[in-house]
């Protein structure tokens, strides 16, 4: 007798389905992967360099093993299927979905590597959403909870919503017609058939009674970002309205939420000091979980989707210089965040460094931060929503499916604005925009073809947009805030309103004389 530890009598490995090491080159890559991991600790340590350099390290690291691990297997891709790659051991049979069939690109010990790699990505990405909701909540409840009119607030949240919307819609026009000028839809041959998920495209009055959550504890365990700031903001309103009668008791509450704001923000500050590592591991990730190889056929398609997500990143800046914001210190601060969003691919895993950055760098009142910024992950993303659907659009428009008349075009705009209010803050929405989009416009039966080429790549795309609808939160709510005085930071201030009108004035004068 004896005992077999790689493969038991149902031919399942030990060594591959609980320690996903069954081969030497699983081994030898994820001890050189955490080995290099440890070295940018060492590194980091002895160097005491600024936090935007380490992450920038880390996700040069990261993007260099993941091109490595990609050229070794020599950029595969199938082209049964463009977005198996090489960790999927099975893609959709077209002939029958429920039976799948063998993925020829796939690679055991990649799969494998991949598997740890996702751990350190895991791992972060679980703890900073695990400070999302508190931060949220907290941030609400303190800011409506103080005693005193605060029409600041509200008006500035107004101005942060609309441009929001205002990005999307400028966004969305100009992408779509660089997606014309390119041609992006010409060469791909799309059927009109298949089905899409009806629960994308919500009518707007559905979307706004969504936001009121019918169950009090429900949002937490969610992590529903708008139903909390309704539960806090409820709560906050209580409190405030209760300290006429119980000041005492209510300034009490007041100080309990600012004593677990310091709890939590603590808490936070050490997750974010393992930022460069998590980048690592995403960067990593993120390139081996994707058929790299596929950029060849579809490459036109991704690289006017990042050229437009670099004119929304000038765009942002544009509106800033307008506003009276000096663009290029802003920056300093906003890099940041925006960074952190295009490793994570998620506006919620980036909200609490948001929100951190916006008040104590920034320097943005805490009152406006901690409502306009939640807001800024869940509604009016300028590239999940604008440029996403700016894609989609000229490529159906360009592949022959659409005809853009005037009438056709202000529909689609206005299904893009509508849309824009219910995205959440999450990785993947491109199937939600798409779903959304084809949908309004009455074109749901596209939505398989069209996602199976807008889709196959998302990963990739999905970070920089990410970084987009990060860097436009951070935009739209410094704006607001300089429009409603509620910038304190002296520094970024391109002129004064008041001298503005003083010089004008003068000219106006000299002009009467």
């Amino acid at each position: 007798m004896y005992f077999n530890l790689l493969y038991s009598s149902d031919n399942s490995n030990p060594l591959h389905d609980f320690l996903s090491i069954s081969t030497w080159q699983s081994l030898v890559s994820i001890v050189l992967f955490f080995g290099m991991m440890l070295l940018l600790w060492f590194w980091i340590k002895k160097t005491k360099m600024r936090f935007i350099f380490r992450v920038l390290l880390g996700l040069a690291v990261g993007l260099v093993f993941g091109i490595t691990v990609q050229a070794i297997n020599g950029f595969p891709y199938n082209t049964t299927d463009p977005s198996g790659s090489m960790i999927n051991p099975t893609i959709p049979n077209p002939n029958d979905p429920k039976n799948p069939i063998p993925n020829n690109v796939y690679v055991l010990w990649v799969h494998e590597f991949s598997i740890w790699v996702n751990l350190f990505r895991m791992l972060f990405l679980n703890a900073i959403l695990l400070m999302t909701v508190p931060v949220v909540f907290l941030a609400i409840a303190r800011a409506v909870s103080k005693p005193g009119k605060d029409a600041a607030s509200k008006k500035g949240t107004i101005i942060t919503i609309a441009i929001l919307l205002l990005n999307v819609a400028a966004m969305f026009i100009i992408t779509l017609f660089i997606g014309i000028a390119f041609n992006i839809g010409n060469g791909f041959t799309i059927s009109g058939s298949g089905s899409y998920d009806k629960t994308a495209s919500k009518p707007l009055p559905e979307i706004i009674w969504d936001y009121v959550p019918s169950n009090f504890v429900a949002p937490f365990f969610l992590g529903a970002i708008i139903p909390v700031m309704v539960v806090a903001g409820l709560i906050g309103l209580a409190v405030k309205k209760s300290s006429k009668k119980h000041p005492e008791d209510m300034q009490k509450i007041r100080d309990g939420f600012d004593r677990w704001w310091t709890v939590i923000m603590s808490c936070l500050m050490f997750i974010i000091k393992l930022m460069p590592y998590a980048v690592m591991s995403m960067i990593t990730y993120a390139i081996i979980s994707r058929p790299i190889g596929y950029l060849a056929q579809i490459g036109i398609v991704i690289g006017v989707g990042y050229l437009c997500l670099i004119v929304a990143l000038i765009w942002h800046s544009l509106l800033l210089t307008l506003s009276g914001i000096n663009p290029f210190k802003w920056w300093k601060f906003a890099i940041k965040p925006v960074i952190q969003g295009f490793t994570t691919q998620s506006s919620n895993a980036t909200l609490p460094l948001t929100m951190e950055v916006l008040k104590d760098e920034i320097k943005v009142k805490e009152n406006l931060v901690g409502i306009s910024a939640p807001l800024t992950t869940t509604m009016g993303l300028t590239a999940c929503a604008g440029v996403q659907a700016g894609i989609i659009v000229s490529f159906i428009v360009t592949a022959g499916l659409f005809d853009l008349t005037v009438a056709n075009f202000f529909i689609a705009l206005i299904v893009v604005v509508v849309a824009s209010l219910g995205i959440a803050g999450v990785p993947g929405t491109a199937s939600v925009v798409t779903a959304g989009v084809l949908g309004g416009l009455g074109l749901g039966s596209l939505y398989v073809p069209v996602y199976a080429i807008i889709g196959a790549l998302d990963g990739l795309f999905d970070m920089g947009r990410t970084a987009v609808n990060v860097c436009g939160g951070l935009q739209a709510t410094t704006i607001a805030a300089r429009l409603t005085n509620s910038l304190d930071n002296e520094e970024l201030i391109l002129f004064k309103w008041s001298r503005l009108r003083r010089k004008q004035n003068r000219k106006k004068e000299s002009k009467q004389e």
